[in-house]
């Protein structure tokens, strides 16, 4: 009986043993799962535009205006080109210029300093550096002058000063101030118009008598600033 005993615990503890070191041996052993990577996407907000801030106000800076440039005045150098071809044939037609008959003092002069006192027609004359004169040497008055030159301030206050004076009016056209006034000729039944029209440092005097023209002036300071 004794011996039974002992052969079973033997054979118990074998067992026991095997067990133990088939659980160590047993399957392979299983991978450890990778770690989850959460990915994380970073929005960058769109910038609002400088402006309208969408509640009426500007948060923005407002681009400030182009200043346009004035355009330069260029004086012509020759009678012919004071206007366009089409106003200068409606105008002119064949009308003589600058007639010898009438001096030689006519088209692309040099300027001289006016005298003081010099009224505003003889101001005009003085500066001027285009002369012209168109005017049939058998008529006895009609005719018609016109003189471009560069005045200071003060001339072209003075021209100012001397029309109305006289009778006349100043008002604002083409940019410029032109002053007129019409008088009675001494000698002939017909009116004698005398403008002066500054702008920029500019004047143009027309001196007409008997001699219509339509926005001679007009044509004339596209001309010179065109």
């Amino acid at each position: 009986m004794q011996r039974t005993t002992t052969t079973t615990s033997a054979s118990i503890t074998l067992l026991a043993a095997t067990l133990l070191l088939t659980g160590c041996q047993g399957g392979a052993a299983q991978p450890s799962p990778e770690p989850t990577v959460t990915e994380t996407t970073t929005v960058t907000p769109t910038p609002t535009p400088t402006g309208d801030d969408g509640a009426g106000g500007d948060e923005g800076t407002t681009p400030e205006p182009t200043a346009t440039a004035a355009p330069v005045a260029t004086i012509p150098t020759d009678c012919t080109d004071i206007v366009d071809a089409g106003t200068y044939a409606s105008t002119f037609g064949e009308t003589p210029l600058n007639p010898a008959e009438f001096g030689d003092q006519w088209g692309q002069r040099t300027p001289i300093e006016p005298r003081p006192d010099a009224a505003a027609p003889q101001i005009a004359r003085d500066v001027s550096e285009l002369s012209c004169l168109w005017r049939d040497p058998r008529a006895d008055i009609t005719g018609i002058g016109v003189e471009i030159g560069r005045v200071t301030p003060d001339q072209a206050a003075t021209m100012s000063s001397y029309v109305t004076g006289n009778g006349g009016a100043c008002t604002e056209v083409h940019q410029g101030t032109s002053c007129q006034f019409v008088m009675p000729d001494p000698q002939y039944p017909v009116e004698r118009t005398q403008t002066l029209f500054v702008r920029d440092g500019v004047v143009v005097y027309v001196d007409q008598t008997n001699f219509p023209t339509d926005d001679l002036l007009g044509s004339i300071t596209a001309r010179v600033w065109g």
